[in-house]
């Protein structure tokens, strides 16, 4: 299996510390409003690579951080006039029902920032006694000027227009531009603890490496989050974490998600061009939704419109549709033979680099060689199919949206075939209007009427 690392700038092999298992971390959402459909295009993306590694026989622990305290939780819920507190726990949780909703259920452990006061204070602690930090009215900051290695996973050091620079602490007294605040001295009317490093709350960039190096340790396999993230956030990660062990790299792997865009611009909530997870859901299902996303390559840009809704759903219906043409009682060499080489060009596939659309494209060129050909498919379809789908989970091989099931079909059609041996067309045809307004295509053949679903 090779990926590509943000840090090197290739693709490489990817090789975990401990053979046999991968300890993954991605940056969770700051829960101060409802996640939009760019969360829910990166998280989608990670839960297909967690599964895929489970796949291939991986033993994952993937880990989520969720930050419960931070600026924007604090300015809105002064907005909104309820406590931080009460407003990360309802956000919070909306936001595991909008993962779920999505299927997305590969992360292990979801870890909140204010269940880490000691580790972060005690990380922070490490890089005062190491001389990596200096003490100013507002609180602790890492000094850039005692890392050398900032800079490696983004190429800058600098920040630009289109930075998270709501993240980037000012404070005229600062030794360096870049440098950001570990601890946050105690402002009047904000949530604090008492420290030995004063009074205050945690920096942003500090959660997330107290949090990994309590699960894994000061060093892992695999760190993914949105592009967005990769500066300055991953870089103080980066400085922050081998600044306090002495040791490098932090991680072995870093993959980053490309944006969802609206109109050519990211979608952001600052830009206020966003769409909740949960409107989303209001549009399409769940499946098609995770289609959409997940037929793109992670590290892909993507617009989410009608237009491309309507693809994912067209595009699923096809893989539903060939699977109600298998014939599950029977085995075969031919359906044998053409899947095994389908799958053996499925996992190549999604061994570069997770390429999806890559996998995707030989499941649709499997479909069309069954299609092109008189031999019914056999059971080695309906497993590989099975398979496809654990990894996916993207295809509804049990129901349609309309809530028809294939057994009640399948009735349906008896009924009809015994109203026509009847003569009683009107009757039958009168079946044939009820499944073509539920989507069901209908076609009379020599050897027998073939179904499929149309939308």
């Amino acid at each position: 299996m090779i990926i590509y690392n943000t840090l090197t700038r290739r693709k490489e092999p990817f090789v975990p510390m401990e053979p046999g298992r991968v300890r993954m971390f991605v940056c969770g959402p700051t829960v101060y409003d409802l996640s939009h459909v760019g969360h829910a295009k990166t998280y989608t993306q990670f839960d297909l690579v967690a599964r895929y590694l489970r796949a291939r026989g991986y033993r994952v622990t993937y880990a989520q951080n969720l930050t419960d305290i931070d600026d924007k939780i604090i300015r809105r819920a002064a907005e909104l006039r309820v406590s931080p507190q009460q407003l990360a726990k309802e956000n919070e949780q909306a936001y595991l029902e909008d993962m779920a909703a999505l299927h997305n259920t590969s992360v292990d452990v979801h870890e909140r920032a204010l269940d880490h006061i000691d580790d972060i204070v005690a990380q922070v602690q490490a890089l005062i006694d190491r001389g990596h930090a200096y003490r100013l009215d507002d609180g602790w900051y890492f000094d850039l000027s005692t890392f050398a290695g900032y800079g490696k996973l983004s190429g800058r050091t600098e920040t630009r227009p289109e930075d998270s620079l709501s993240r980037v602490d000012e404070n005229e007294q600062k030794r360096n531009p870049g440098d950001f605040a570990l601890w946050k001295s105690r402002k009047p009317g904000e949530p604090y603890w008492d420290t030995r490093l004063g009074p205050g709350r945690p920096g942003w960039h500090i959660e997330d490496t107290a949090i990994t190096e309590a699960l894994f340790g000061p060093q892992y396999d695999l760190h993914g989050g949105a592009e967005d993230l990769i500066f300055p956030h991953h870089e103080a990660e980066i400085a922050q974490m081998e600044s306090a062990s002495g040791r490098e790299p932090l991680v072995r792997c870093w993959m980053h998600t490309g944006f969802l865009r609206v109109g050519g611009d990211k979608m952001a909530k600052s830009a206020g061009n966003f769409t909740t997870i949960r409107d989303a859901l209001g549009r399409a299902d769940f499946r098609t939704l995770r289609y959409a996303f997940l037929s793109q390559h992670y590290r892909s840009s993507m617009e989410l419109d009608e237009g491309t809704l309507e693809q994912a759903r067209g595009a699923r219906r096809r893989v539903e549709n060939f699977w109600r043409l298998i014939d599950h009682s029977h085995d075969d060499h031919a359906t044998r033979d053409l899947t095994e080489r389908t799958r053996d060009d499925f996992y190549a596939r999604m061994d570069d680099d997770f390429d999806a659309p890559g996998a995707l494209a030989a499941l649709f060129e499997y479909i069309r060689e069954h299609n092109r050909s008189e031999h019914q498919p056999g059971r080695a379809a309906a497993d590989f199919l099975t398979e496809v789908n654990t990894i996916f989970d993207a295809f509804d091989f049990e129901r349609d949206e309309a809530g028809a099931d294939d057994a009640v079909i399948e009735r349906l059609l008896a009924d009809r075939r015994r109203l026509r041996g009847e003569k009683l067309y009107a009757e039958a045809d009168a079946i044939r209007a009820d499944l073509t307004a539920r989507g069901i295509v209908i076609e009379d053949t020599a050897t027998g009427t073939r179904w499929w679903r149309d939308k």
